[in-house]
């Protein structure tokens, strides 16, 4: 497949606190269904990543900072411990007005460990000059509460002073900044304010499609798309959070809404890529909506239905059809563990051994049946002669799959 045959793929995470950690392991799941030897590093398969709240640091990490999964699960744990200390006083004031209740602080400084350990500089700009995967951040404009797009990449079509001042761990502030959790956070030469962009593009897949619209403009993205992959990180509880006024309330409502809106929406709108298998949307269902968005002590329990879930058969059966779509608009093919039922393995390929005696010639004749360099006389071969034994069928009853 040439460069100009292959296609597009994009990658879209939702905001959901702690519950990010949900796509992450949705994900590697991916990941590893396209190679299970050597996974390899989403940046090496995306060509655009967007992402809001956590999607948003997730989107970073694997994006801008180049990680592998296993790295961002490591490094978004670290982070979610570290960010998510409480403030000392109460979190709702007399007039039921919802006060930030983690210290923004923490957060600031976990990030930029997180950068620092990659980088080697804490306050590298999100300014990419490899733009083999470019990241989209979603995050919202204190004063005006519009959704704007922070990004690795210049868009000339929307040119932002930000592009060539704003540093990574004040994207990622901006766009995790959520109501009553952090701080907003003032940045730029203008000192614009940004909380994080969850009630107007939690599930950011419309603006990604646009960015990449954008980007993308010499033919119809349609015709350039190989695969998009949407993952959600379940569906919030909103009633947990009435303690926290009505405005907080209101707020998560929104959230929560505009998330399922969004994807109906896109995937009513864009209906011929659901029915061509490039348009997939992962989210686990029921069980997350009772873990809060700051739950840290619940990370296991996360995991634990995250797995659950993608253990069921049409749950992998949609994995592996999405890894194969991924493999298949880069040129590539995905390797295939051998089925756990099998008894045998099927080997394509070139087998070599060395015969010694009658016993070990007769035992390589009954393993490679139908093939060319079969001692049919049944003398022994000396150690020195490596025999070359092209065969597509196989079988061993010693080697079992794993």
């Amino acid at each position: 497949m040439t460069i100009a045959e292959k296609k597009l793929n994009l990658l879209s995470l939702d905001g959901g606190g702690i519950r990010g950690l949900s796509s992450l392991y949705i994900l590697k799941h991916v990941m590893e269904s396209i190679n299970p030897e050597c996974p390899p590093k989403p940046c090496e398969y995306f060509d655009m990543i967007a992402g809001t709240s956590t999607g948003g640091l997730i989107a970073i990490m694997l994006g801008r900072l180049k990680m592998d999964v296993n790295e961002c699960i490591d490094a978004y744990n670290t982070l979610a411990t570290q960010a998510f200390t409480r403030k000392a006083y109460l979190p709702i004031t007399i007039t039921g007005k919802v006060r930030e209740r983690f210290e923004s602080k923490q957060l600031e400084a976990a990030l930029k460990k997180a950068i620092a350990d990659r980088l080697h500089d804490q306050d590298a700009l999100l300014k990419d000059p490899d733009t083999s995967c470019r990241v989209v951040l979603c995050a919202t404009r204190g004063g005006t509460s519009t959704t704007v797009t922070l990004r690795s990449y210049r868009n000339e079509r929307e040119c932002s002073e930000l592009y060539n001042t704003v540093k990574i761990w004040e994207a990622g502030r901006a766009t995790s900044a959520a109501s009553s959790f952090f701080d907003p956070i003032t940045i730029g030469p203008n000192g614009q304010q940004f909380f994080d962009g969850a009630t107007g593009a939690n599930n950011p897949i419309r603006h990604l499609w646009m960015e990449a619209k954008d980007i993308w403009s010499a033919a119809p993205l349609e015709d350039q798309i190989g695969s998009i992959l949407s993952i959600g990180t379940g569906v919030p509880q909103v009633t947990r959070y009435e303690t926290k006024g009505i405005a907080g309330l209101k707020t998560l409502k929104a959230c929560v809404t505009e998330t399922e809106y969004t994807e109906e929406g896109f995937a009513l709108e864009h209906s011929d890529l659901v029915a061509n298998h490039q348009y997939f949307r992962f989210n686990v269902p029921g069980g997350l909506a009772e873990i809060g968005l700051e739950k840290v002590a619940k990370i296991d329990l996360i995991v634990g239905i995250t797995e659950n879930h993608l253990a069921k058969d049409v749950v992998r059966e949609r994995i592996q059809a999405c890894a194969g779509s991924l493999s298949k608009s880069k040129g590539h093919s995905i390797s295939k563990r051998p089925s756990s039922k099998a008894s045998a393995w099927e080997v394509p390929g070139l087998v070599r051994a060395q015969v010694q005696d009658h016993k070990e010639s007769y035992e390589l004749e009954r393993i490679t049946p139908n093939t060319p360099h079969t001692n049919k006389h049944k003398q022994p071969m000396p150690v020195s002669h490596v025999p070359e034994i092209r065969n597509s069928s196989v079988y061993s009853e010693t080697r079992k799959p794993r």
